[in-house]
């Protein structure tokens, strides 16, 4: 889990590096797809491990 966490902050510094360099530069466009896979990727496996604790206990 804290993996995951630590993933997911590094996708939020993505996306507010995305709006830094501009949303509409491709470097800002790469950037915040980057940010939103990684962030969703975090969150499934955060929703994924609750379930299975749930689960499991």
């Amino acid at each position: 889990m804290i993996s995951e966490r630590q993933t997911l902050e590094a996708a939020q510094a993505a996306m507010a590096a995305a709006e830094t360099c501009g949303l509409d530069r491709p470097v800002g466009q790469r950037l915040a797809r980057g940010g939103a896979f990684l962030e969703r990727v975090s969150l499934d496996m955060m929703e994924s491990a609750d379930r299975w604790r749930a689960l499991l206990a």
